[in-house]
């Protein structure tokens, strides 16, 4: 018991000389206890903040995140829109030239010529479209046929589309009253450069009315389409 009394009062007597020690150096508990109680309170207000900050952070970035899909959404509704004006104003060039075409002395017209290729294939997607005066209702028929000009190692070359097609096809055949779209594929020889395609429709019965155009072609324009003026 004697040596629990001495332990005892060894603590007490050491931590009032700590207390007085702090005391004498200006230190208040009470005032230290008041602010950490202060500081414990301005560190829940910060984190609230915090948190209030990364809600709104939240929100911003899901309006956003709206807008930007709302956009996405708005401008491809207008390329589909600029597309269909685009294909309403081709239909509206179509039909114009059925009814008024600017070459009617014979009653067909070549409305259009378009040559692409044909995905990423060597290959190439060609177009002919074939019109008659709106007036002339009689039914006509004949051929068309395709001449390609170009350099071949550099050298003139003339293409008939029997040398072009699978099938070795020597003319197009047409057959209609008021148009006709005549389609196919073609496929040059490598180390072909085209220069220009000539088209030639040939009524049947009537050669004195052939009808010819030559539409320039500059190789670079492979991915794209050409049509007659």
């Amino acid at each position: 018991m004697l040596w629990g009394i001495v332990i005892v009062a060894v603590i007490f007597g050491g931590w009032t000389l700590f207390d007085y020690g702090r005391y004498v150096a200006g230190f208040d508990a009470k005032t230290a206890d008041k602010e950490i109680s202060n500081l414990l309170a301005v560190q829940a207000e910060l984190e609230k903040q915090i948190e209030k900050l990364r809600e709104d952070k939240a929100l911003l970035q899901r309006a956003a995140q709206i807008e930007r899909k709302a956009y996405n959404e708005l401008n491809t509704t207008l390329k589909v829109l600029q597309a269909e004006v685009l294909e309403h104003k081709e239909e509206l060039a179509f039909y114009r030239g059925i009814v008024s075409p600017k070459d009617s002395s014979s009653g067909l017209y070549l409305q259009n010529f378009f040559l692409s290729q044909n995905g990423d294939t060597p290959s190439y997607r060609y177009k002919v479209v074939l019109t008659q005066v709106l007036k002339n209702s009689r039914l006509v028929t004949g051929k068309v046929n395709l001449q390609f000009d170009g350099l071949l190692d550099g050298e003139p070359k003339v293409l008939e589309l029997k040398d072009v097609t699978a099938k070795k096809i020597s003319a197009l055949n047409y057959r209609f009253k008021y148009f006709q779209n005549i389609e196919g594929i073609v496929e040059f020889p490598k180390k072909f450069s085209l220069l220009r395609v000539k088209v030639q429709i040939l009524p049947r019965g009537r050669k004195r009315d052939m009808i010819e155009k030559t539409i320039k072609w500059t190789f670079e324009e492979k991915d794209t389409h050409v049509g007659t003026e």
